[in-house]
């Protein structure tokens, strides 16, 4: 079974992705630490409801013979969006994990293709990935509550499968913070809404503007307009962080929306109309799991400010 894992994990780093296996067992671990969290009062309720309750720990019914949880990594670069609007060049980033079907794609594929060789099965698992990461080694959290792996730095979107592959070891760990983080405070200086708090290990998650500009909310009064930077997210703290200088990479997509198509986000009050180039643009870009509203709140704030 070591020969499995070897081939899998050498399949993800031969397609640039990073991965890791820990026994089924630690799924009961995540839960506990996740309900010890809730406990603590350090995130509000409204955050828990819309982030943190969908997780699923038990898949006994869908895979009875379940072993390992599978943990990877794909690296993701920031995609810029290049189109002319009101004559002028303008450029709109989505930061990266937001754009994610073909990543997950890859994973799938890699790992589908390996595991069934030994007719293994695998499910795709909804988990706290940031910590399922940290917790299996893959990863170490920033002092901005973000993941970083070596030689990706945060740039990657992370994927977990839940396997019937047996694991042959066990790498899991108490929390980490890269110890790069101890006498940096670059993420905290670049952050707009201070949300980055030096005597916690958890930020207020609930000032941070990429879970302002995510919810469908107005924004805050004190919020100000200058602060944004993303289509959806924020990029101030990754971009401010030493150690992503050497992975910050760029996917730019040119003239994708076109000037009508951002005055339609931009104008309408009922988007049932809009085009349907329009709708799989947006779907291209994973973007439909939002409201269209928000993206319109959001658009609006780089556009118009």
């Amino acid at each position: 079974m070591k020969a499995l894992t070897a081939t899998l994990l050498t399949k993800l780093d031969q397609n640039g992705c990073k991965g890791t296996l820990v026994p089924i067992h630690h799924l009961h671990s995540l839960q506990q630490e996740m309900l010890e969290l809730y406990q603590s009062r350090l995130l509000n309720n409204e955050l828990i409801h819309n982030y943190l309750n969908d997780f699923q720990y038990d898949y006994s019914t869908v895979l009875p013979n379940a072993q390992s949880i599978i943990i990877a990594a794909v690296p993701q670069p920031i995609t810029r969006l290049r189109f002319i609007w009101r004559g002028k060049e303008q450029d709109i980033i989505v930061p990266p994990t937001y754009i994610y079907t073909e990543a997950e794609k890859l994973v799938l594929h890699i790992a589908e293709s390996e595991l069934k060789k030994r007719n293994f099965s695998l499910v795709r698992a909804k988990l706290p990935l940031k910590l399922l990461a940290v917790r299996s080694g893959l990863s170490q959290y920033g002092r901005n509550n973000i993941s970083y792996i070596g030689g990706m730095g945060s740039f990657y979107r992370l994927i977990a499968l839940v396997s019937e592959m047996p694991s042959d070891s066990d790498s899991w760990r108490d929390i980490q913070r890269m110890p790069a983080c101890n006498n940096c405070w670059a993420c905290l200086n670049s952050c707009p809404t201070k949300c980055i708090d030096i005597n916690r290990t958890i930020i207020h998650a609930s000032k941070c503007l990429t879970y302002i500009n995510e919810s469908s909310e107005i924004f805050p009064d004190w919020v100000d307009c200058t602060w944004h930077n993303s289509l959806v997210g924020c990029m101030r703290c990754q971009l401010a962080c030493p150690q992503n200088q050497n992975y910050i990479l760029t996917a730019n997509l040119k003239n994708i929306l076109t000037e009508s198509e951002i005055d339609l986000l931009l104008s309408k009050n009922d988007f049932t109309g809009l085009p349907k180039t329009t709708w799989d643009t947006l779907e291209k870009l994973n973007l439909t799991e939002y409201e269209l509203t928000t993206l319109q709140r959001n658009l609006k704030a780089l556009l118009l400010r």
